[in-house]
């Protein structure tokens, strides 16, 4: 017993002037907030390793989820997200055979043998023609190296068409965990752990994490989620934070983007009939640039095929191309605010003085599929 006394006695001997040099020395730590944060780590990884109990419960399945919901999906954008203040602006370079290229401050291309010094970021091209802007890690036990290779070049195909809208210079770099869990009940145990909110969404982005939480569905369903999750992670890294409509109808316009022999093409088959023509109820650009604040009492599927039917709108012709590219790289220069609907309708009323008359007219036609 003696013996037992002694060492606890010299073990606090020398641990407590290292505890209190830590505390006074301002460098304290609580044991709550490790174990805060391994818990959410441990918590994620569980979720992977479901019961087979558990997995039988997909045969019989519960009543369906709503992909949209009004609030949750928003609302976690935001309550999660983050910005950069400097985004956009760093030089960026990549080297082929020791040579340097990059577009400085001006505007002006630069060749150097050596790597131009301030606020410069790598970005190593792919047999010299695509930058590889994504880092991506996805992980799921039914997770399959094709679905990784065909995720990775349909969000390639992503990148030339954003880098083909706003150019070269205005892109970053994309890191992005997609964590794929097997059941609804694995994958509201992942939000709730987040501390997200799961009302009816079966994807959600947490920007502060670079994390996209995924439920495990059919092979197509989970790849245009997994697609749709990764637009938000491309905006949030290239614009920042962006008014709802844009941010959704960005995504809902990328979601079903299709990859052939390295060409990319967007169709519309969720919001688009076999024949062509629009399927349900749009609001018009202006109301829908109105309805900022208004997410939470509206209905969900109309936001969502406004937001996408006005972004697949102005990717049909140069001149929405051109409005979309000067809304955006707006946005881009202020990253940390969202331009109210004044701003936003004064850049259109540049392109579309009649914008909704030109728009209601587009959604009339036959609407067509874009090649990227």
């Amino acid at each position: 017993m003696n013996t037992w006394m002694g060492v606890i006695l010299k073990a606090s001997a020398v641990c407590l002037p290292v505890l209190l040099y830590l505390f006074f020395d301002g460098r304290q730590f609580w044991l709550t907030d490790f174990l805060s944060n391994a818990s959410q780590d441990i918590a994620v990884d569980s979720t992977l390793r479901t019961t087979s109990a558990e997995l039988k419960q997909t045969a019989n399945p519960k009543p369906h989820i709503t992909r949209h919901s009004p609030v949750a999906h928003l609302d976690n954008l935001r309550r999660f997200g983050s910005c950069q203040t400097d985004i956009g602006r760093a030089v960026k370079y990549r080297v082929e055979n020791g040579i340097y290229t990059w577009v400085d401050s001006k505007g002006v291309r630069n060749y150097s043998d050596k790597k131009p010094s301030q606020g410069a970021t790598a970005y190593q091209p792919q047999s010299g023609v695509a930058l590889d802007y994504f880092e991506l890690e996805i992980s799921g036990g039914a997770i399959s190296n094709q679905f990784r290779n065909k995720l990775r070049s349909k969000l390639k195909s992503v990148f030339r068409g954003y880098t083909s809208l706003l150019g070269l210079s205005a892109m970053r770099k994309v890191k992005l965990k997609i964590i794929v869990l097997p059941t609804r009940g694995a994958y509201e145990r992942a939000v709730r752990n987040f501390g997200g909110d799961l009302t009816g969404n079966v994807g959600v982005y947490f920007g502060i994490r670079n994390t996209a939480l995924l439920e495990q569905r059919s092979y197509e369903a989970t790849m245009r989620t997994a697609v749709h999750e990764a637009v938000h992670a491309i905006n949030q890294a290239v614009i920042g934070y962006s008014p709802r409509w844009l941010n959704e109808g960005l995504a809902e316009y990328f979601e079903s983007i299709d990859v052939s022999m390295q060409v990319g093409k967007v169709s519309s088959f969720d919001h688009v009939s076999r024949n062509g023509s629009l399927q349900g109820q749009v609001m018009s650009p202006h109301q829908l640039m109105e309805a900022e604040t208004k997410w939470r009492s509206l209905k969900p599927d109309i936001l969502y095929r406004s937001s996408w039917a006005f972004v697949h709108f102005l990717m049909s012709s140069s001149h929405g191309k051109v409005s979309l590219k000067q809304l955006m790289l707006l946005e881009q220069s202020e990253p940390c605010g969202v331009l109210d609907s004044a701003q936003v309708r004064s850049i259109f009323n540049n392109h579309y003085p009649t914008l909704n008359q030109t728009f209601s007219s587009f959604i009339n036609r036959d609407i067509k599929s874009h090649r990227l």
